[in-house]
């Protein structure tokens, strides 16, 4: 039985048809936010709804999730640093933050732009630099499970990049930023749009300064979802979660196939020991699923004391 579509043939390259997603946990509020450990070999998420983030063994499956962080300020999307800190974008309070190795210390990286706070921090990701980029929509503000109910400050909905000590704003162009991930060579960000269904390409100069931005390829089809989780893998495919499931793009905006999921799919990473695994968020459960394709490389430039503090 064919368990997702298959619209191309080169569908097959990325991961076997007839395989269908694993649930590994359920029984959450709103999932988002997954990262794979490198060191602790486990898959860490958020719980938007239940201002929770957990860990969880893919090795133990359901119900084996423990506590990272509560209360979590209704994180949304994390990321890892170059020396292995988590990165959590939090709603209830618009900021970006960096963790500590136990999620006890928490370090503010940006909470608003122009003396305006930030609307409600949504995914986040680290380039080699150690540059954090970020988007910024209003779900936080709008929908009372995922955050507070207040005003907007900022009369736009951006992306932005913090280069060291700067708070750079990279577009406002968008209508609801969500998902972003950049080129394995850093000089072309992709970034979709909840709301305007669609992936939007900027070209980057070494400096990360925009040189042009096009929009990249319309994300539709039938079923639950939108544009929300943004991924590419190391033949350069890129994978938006949207309708029916995780739509898989060839890097010439071919759609190749849809991984299909039984709820709406909110986030995913690439994780597990060879990077193989796409561990999923969706609404109130997280999924997995063996893959014939890698995550890119977590880059990690203090290798040693980045071991040290998980041993």
């Amino acid at each position: 039985m064919q368990s997702h579509l298959i619209v191309h043939s080169d569908f097959r390259k990325f991961c076997d048809p007839e395989n269908p997603v694993k649930i590994m946990a359920s029984g959450f509020g709103f999932t988002e936010g997954p990262i794979w450990h490198p060191i602790k070999q486990r898959l860490l998420f958020s719980d938007i709804e239940g201002n929770v983030q957990y860990w969880i063994d893919p090795e133990l499956g359901q119900p084996s999730p423990t506590i990272f962080r509560t209360p979590s300020n209704q994180s949304n999307g994390n990321a890892l640093d170059n020396n292995g800190n988590v990165i959590s974008c939090e709603h209830a309070t618009s900021a970006v933050v960096r963790h500590d190795h136990s999620g006890k210390v928490v370090t503010l990286l940006a909470n608003s732009f122009e003396g305006k706070s930030l609307n409600s921090p949504n995914d986040v990701i680290v380039d080699s630099k150690g540059w954090v980029w970020f988007t910024d929509p209003t779900f936080g503000r709008i929908r009372e499970k995922l955050g507070i109910l207040r005003d907007q400050e900022l009369n736009f909905q951006g992306v932005f990049c913090i280069a060291g000590e700067e708070l750079k704003l990279i577009s406002s162009k968008l209508q609801q930023p969500n998902g972003l991930c950049l080129s394995r060579d850093e000089r072309q960000l992709y970034v979709n749009d909840s709301w305007d269904p669609s992936i939007h390409c900027f070209d980057l100069d070494a400096k990360g300064n925009v040189l042009s931005e096009k929009r990249w390829i319309d994300i539709s089809g039938e079923g639950e979802g939108v544009p929300d989780g943004l991924k590419m893998d190391v033949a350069d495919r890129i994978l938006c979660s949207g309708p029916g499931g995780i739509h898989v793009l060839s890097p010439e905006r071919i759609l190749l196939g849809i991984i299909r999921v039984p709820e709406a799919v909110s986030n995913f990473c690439f994780g597990g020991i060879d990077g193989s695994t796409l561990f999923i968020t969706a609404r109130k459960s997280v999924y997995s699923l063996n893959t014939r394709s890698r995550g890119p490389s977590i880059k990690v430039t203090d290798f040693e004391n980045f071991t040290s503090n998980y041993e």
